[in-house]
């Protein structure tokens, strides 16, 4: 986890000392995980998010950033009705190309990968407690994914994304279970 966490600093340093953008935001999310049978498990949240813009081109450029995302709510499972919350550390790392720019409106698409890693999944029912982390899914999920935004007037970016878990979050190997992530967000350019 240390160095992953040592990582992620140093890749958002190096970023950050050639960006030309700097953003800070966040919004809304809604986390589901598909199982083999086919059945989904979604929880609202939202995200808050710092992001750098290194501009390769002025049509192209790569956008990474920090993201710490919670999600939780009531949940009924097969043996469990209770609440369960999740918050996850994310580095998002994405290819940006504008396709229209007017100069004070840009609007662009985006499509990368997303490293999570799990801080704290837990689920309560009366008294009991469960630490989800240690008994059922793996803290370590990649996703990749993409969606589109706008950008107005070089101080607000509104986005929309979609993000599919590539990772089995399943402890074991005899069972599959993928993350599938929508977020819609607001972020201030400075």
């Amino acid at each position: 986890m240390k160095k992953i966490l040592v990582a992620a600093i140093l890749l958002i340093g190096c970023i950050s000392a050639s960006a030309q953008n700097f953003g800070v935001g966040g919004g809304f999310i809604n986390s589901s995980t598909k199982y083999d049978g086919g059945q989904s498990d979604p929880l609202n949240g939202g995200y808050v998010q710092a992001t750098a813009d290194l501009n390769l081109t002025s049509a192209f450029s790569v956008v990474a950033g920090l993201r710490y995302v919670y999600t939780g709510g009531s949940k009924d499972y097969w043996l469990w009705e209770g609440k369960v919350a999740n918050h996850t550390l994310g580095v998002p790392v994405f290819a940006k190309m504008n396709v229209f720019n007017t100069g004070d409106l840009k609007a662009f698409i985006f499509a990368g990968p997303t490293l999570y890693y799990g801080l704290s999944s837990k689920g309560t029912n009366g008294g009991i407690t469960i630490n989800y982390y240690n008994n059922v899914f793996k803290p370590l999920n990649v996703t990749v994914g993409g969606g589109i935004g706008l950008d107005a007037m070089e101080a607000v970016r509104f986005t929309v994304g979609y993000d599919y878990g590539v990772t089995n979050r399943y402890q074991s190997d005899n069972a599959k279970a993928n993350s599938a992530d929508i977020r819609f967000g607001v972020t201030f350019l400075f």
